[in-house]
């Protein structure tokens, strides 16, 4: 089963629009069921996306290490300059790019993305009753066997996986290792190298493979590592003020409740359609 490493009553899988609503209701990352949402569209395989991006200005490299400025400049210089072949075999790093429209004219490799997957995306939400103030797409790639930062995003995600697969950790409770009061105060959102000490027991755990989809919540802590063999390559499409009906999903709405009282914490625009 590609699905989660997890046992089948702790995996968490929407099949259906009224389940995806009750997963968006608690705090728990879960799959989405390729009978709840597919989508239609082939992309390069991770190697040639990264030979594609390391070429534009917008994309971010980063050491999976701490290191400083220099350190991480000379890295981001020689991914982008090395022969390709040596970077795929040799590169330690995470990639991405938040600016997609770079890629979206004709003959480029993301020139059907509106149509193919945006699109049908916000349909199916407009549907089914959501409204958002954010929702943008971004790539990200991490060479075989690297590991995210530990940490919780300000944002909701829906990650596909592309090619190769990788590993996205959090917890049963996500309450537990990142109590909410605490971590919508600007800056408290955990991002460090060092995974928080934990229960082996609290780990909620899904192996992910090509074509699975996964929800992961707006500040929920968690780390992604990518598989031994190659490459891992996800679309992710980011969310921000989503609500179903008019109101706040699970971690959105303290996060909004804590902004009224503390306007200068809020984001005022986002650049990222």
């Amino acid at each position: 089963m590609s699905a989660a490493t997890i046992p089948t009553s702790l995996c968490r899988k929407a099949h259906t629009p009224a389940e995806f609503l009750q997963h968006l209701q608690q705090t728990q990352n879960f799959l989405i069921a390729p009978e709840c949402i597919h989508f239609d569209m082939d992309f390069p395989p991770a190697e040639e996306v990264i030979d594609i991006l390391r070429r534009d200005d917008a994309t971010s490299i980063r050491s999976p290490q701490e290191t400083s400025k220099d350190q991480d400049q000379a890295l981001s210089e020689w991914v982008r300059t090395a022969p390709i072949e040596e970077v795929i075999e040799n590169g330690a790093f995470g990639l991405s790019n938040f600016e997609l429209n770079h890629f979206y004219g004709p003959d480029q490799f993301l020139h059907e993305l509106q149509d193919r997957v945006m699109i049908p995306w916000r349909t199916f939400l407009s549907q089914h009753g959501y409204t958002w103030q954010r929702c943008a797409p971004y790539i990200f790639i991490s060479t075989k066997g690297i590991s995210s930062t530990y940490h919780a995003d300000y944002s909701h995600v829906m990650a596909w996986q592309l090619d190769g697969t990788k590993t996205f950790n959090g917890f049963i409770d996500p309450e537990k290792y990142g109590p909410i009061d605490h971590i919508i105060k600007k800056g408290n959102a955990p991002r460090s190298t060092e995974i928080a000490p934990h229960d082996e027991d609290d780990l909620l755990t899904y192996t992910m493979e090509p074509e699975d989809l996964l929800w992961n919540h707006l500040l929920t802590p968690h780390w992604v590592t990518a598989g031994a063999e190659k490459a891992a390559f996800s679309l992710n499409i980011s969310h921000g003020g989503l609500r179903h009906r008019g109101q706040f999903l699970a971690n959105e709405a303290p996060l909004r409740a804590r902004w009224q009282d503390h306007p200068e914490e809020a984001w005022a625009t986002d650049l990222r359609y």
